[in-house]
Parts: C-alpha cells; structure tokens; sequence
C-alpha cells in the first residue's frame, strides 16, 4: 500500500472515491444529501479544497489503484468570551472502497492524517460521524478516538 499526497490533478479520483460514503449517507438522509448522479459530481469542491492552504488529502492506492482517501483541515480558532483558542485537525472526511475495508487502508490514512496534526504541531484531531454509521464508530474508537459532543434534532 502507498499513501500519497493528493494533488491538484486528483479533483476527479476524488470526487469518484467519496461516491461510496456520499450514497451511504444519501441511502439514511435523503432528505440532506444527494446521490452522486456522474463520477465527477464533486470535482469543484475537492478543486476548492485542494487549493486551500489549510487542507491536506491523502490518497491510498493499493496496487497503483486509489482506494482511498481522507481530508484533513487545520481549524484554528480565537479565544471567545465563551472558549479558550483551539487549533485542531478536523478530518473532513474519510472514504476507504467497501471492498477494500477491514484490510489496513483506513488505519493507514488516520495515521497519515495524525502525522500530518504533529508536523503542524498540533495535539488533536476531531471529526463527527452520523448516527447511522456504527461500522465507522467502531473503527474510530479503536482508533483511540473518544466521543465527546452530541448533536440533536427535532423535525416540526
């Protein structure tokens, strides 16, 4: 398995790799997100993410084919009357093909994505999850990662 840094010529692999985790969250939220209609549905998003500064993507690739990726944002924010500063790695998100899980990659990539927060000199990483998505829980968790925030919601 390689890791790579992915490139302003990578918005289309991208876009095509983040299908499988955008149509699971279109299958439990229809009514938030949608189905990817052509591979390249994502291009102008990881085309502005790619150029920001303050992202990193790393790309997967088992035997030269991509099989997945994770996006990471460095977060900084000021002191409020409310929050002392934080400045944390945010992973935006992570996709690994559903063939290809359970084999390595996903570790791999939170890995490069816990090397790149300490390159930054950065102590923490965040990301949410939706309800729904048990299997990714339990990765995280044993990943290390701790839950400590709730969202809730109430349709009217």
């Amino acid at each position: 398995m390689n890791i790579r840094i992915a490139t302003s010529q990578d918005s289309l692999l991208l876009s095509s790799l983040c299908q499988d985790v955008q149509r699971l969250h279109a299958k439990h939220h229809p009514d938030i997100f949608k189905i990817p209609a052509t591979e390249d549905f994502a291009v102008a998003f990881f085309d502005e993410m790619l150029a920001d500064k303050n992202v990193a993507v790393f790309i997967a690739e088992e035997n030269g084919q991509a099989v997945g990726y994770i996006l990471c944002k460095l977060i900084e924010r000021p002191e409020s009357p409310f929050t002392l500063p934080v400045r944390y790695v945010l992973i935006d998100q992570i996709s690994v093909r559903p063939l290809e899980q359970g084999g390595g990659i996903g570790t791999a990539l939170m890995k490069s994505a816990e090397s790149h927060a300490k390159e930054l000199g950065v102590d923490k990483i965040q990301l949410d999850s939706w309800d729904f998505n048990t299997k990714a829980h339990v990765f995280f968790e044993d990943m290390g990662f701790d839950k400590f925030n709730f969202r809730f919601w109430h349709k009217i």
